[in-house]
């Protein structure tokens, strides 16, 4: 058999492989490299002592046992399986059961936002109660939900948790997670049925008003969130998944409800159509009103203006007459005065004319001494002159008389 003969630098090569292992096994445990979406609980060796870290990077563990625990965890509860009866929670985030003050039943299918804290001594707290992350949700989260959910059902009717009161469910959801659980009053209530008019009795929850109190209502026990300093926010009801008795009402409900809405808006629709038929007819009515109202303004201004061309035309025609008259008379006028004249003005005048210029003729032919020949007076010049002229006066003397 041959001797196994292992070279010396071989076996500083092992040897130095066995250190690195070790090294990177020490190296490993003794740091942490965090995430800053996470939120680290360190329990230190021997000690047992915590230590928390909530702004990632390195950070030492000294080979200490390290909970990663998410700052913001998302719980879902929308687990449900169909059966005949309705539904049934199922899954490893089952529905939340709820059961309402007119004795409907049903799950809330939806999620909410759990923000855990970053101070050193509420996350020691949880740590040392819980141990992680999945037990906190599993063991305190959940429980309180459903148990929180289970007390807003008498709140409300099935059939208001349809209508828009829905919101308020998450409202008081929320509250009770944060604050706890409201302290109630039952009041019965006698309801009367819509579809068949019987009357039934309901005990319905009203909430106690307390100003001292958080949210302003009594509470029958603190949050258990709060001694962890865990909020619960952004609860959001996506669905109800009703059982089937309910879910009857509930369709039947609607169904009278959508029967009620549809027979009033015919009555609308009716009384609407009445109106439009009524201002349609007015309008029409107007329309031939106005219509004939125009055929009366054109014959009107027609009639006008043919009124007013015919007392133009008398007018016109009447002074046609008085000019016509006026003329008339006034030849009437000119006639009557040549007929009490004989003659014409032109006609007189010129026959004067003729006569004075005959007279003169015949006066100047004649032998007969007119004019004095011999007349005192004046310078010899002077006194031709004074008999031409009284001789000229004379002529013209007897020619006025002879005319006349």
């Amino acid at each position: 058999m041959k001797e196994l003969k292992i070279s010396k630098s071989a076996i500083i090569g092992i040897f130095s492989a066995v250190i690195i292992v070790i090294m990177m096994f020490l190296f490993t445990g003794a740091f942490e490299d965090c995430d800053k979406s996470k939120i680290y609980v360190n329990q230190y060796p021997f000690s047992g002592k915590y230590a928390v870290w909530t702004e990632g990077g390195l950070q030492q563990q000294w080979w200490g046992n390290t909970y990663e625990y998410s700052k913001t965890t998302q719980v879902e509860f929308t687990g449900v399986e169909k059966n005949d009866d309705g539904y049934v929670a199922a899954g490893e985030n089952p529905g939340a059961a709820v059961t309402f003050n007119d004795r409907g039943r049903g799950f809330l299918i939806g999620s909410l936002r759990v923000v855990l804290p970053i101070d050193f001594e509420h996350m020691s707290k949880i740590q040392q109660d819980f141990g992680s992350e999945q037990a906190l949700i599993s063991t305190l989260v959940r429980p309180t939900l459903y148990k929180v959910v289970t007390s807003c059902g008498p709140l409300m009717s099935s059939l208001e948790s349809v209508s828009e009161t829905r919101t308020d469910l998450i409202q008081y959801i929320t509250d009770q997670l944060n604050n706890g659980v409201y302290k109630t009053k039952i009041h019965k209530i006698t309801v009367i049925n819509e579809l068949t008019g019987d009357s039934d009795i309901v005990a319905k929850a009203e909430m106690i008003a307390d100003g001292n109190s958080p949210g302003g209502y009594k509470r029958q026990e603190v949050s258990p969130f709060s001694q962890y300093g865990i909020v619960c926010n952004l609860v959001s009801i996506t669905d109800i998944k009703y059982d089937k008795a309910t879910q009857d009402q509930i369709d039947a409900q609607k169904a009278a409800n959508l029967a009620v809405v549809t027979a009033k808006t015919k009555s609308l629709e009716a009384i609407q159509k009445t109106i439009l038929v009524t201002e349609q007819g007015k309008q029409a009515a107007e329309t031939a009103k106005w219509e004939q109202e125009k055929i009366k303004a054109k014959e009107v201004t027609k009639a006008q203006q043919e009124f007013e061309v015919a007392e133009l035309a008398a007018k016109t025609a009447q002074q046609v007459a008085l000019k016509v008259k006026a003329e008339g008379e006034a030849k009437a006028a000119a006639n009557a005065a040549l007929v009490r004249a004989g003659l014409t003005p032109l006609e007189a005048a010129t026959i004067k004319k003729e006569t004075a210029i005959g007279i003169a003729h015949e006066l100047a032919a004649s032998n007969v001494q007119w004019v004095p020949s011999v007349m005192m007076g004046g310078s010899g010049s002077n006194g031709n002159n004074a008999m031409d002229a009284v001789g000229l006066k004379m002529l013209m003397d007897i020619v006025d008389k002879m005319n006349k």
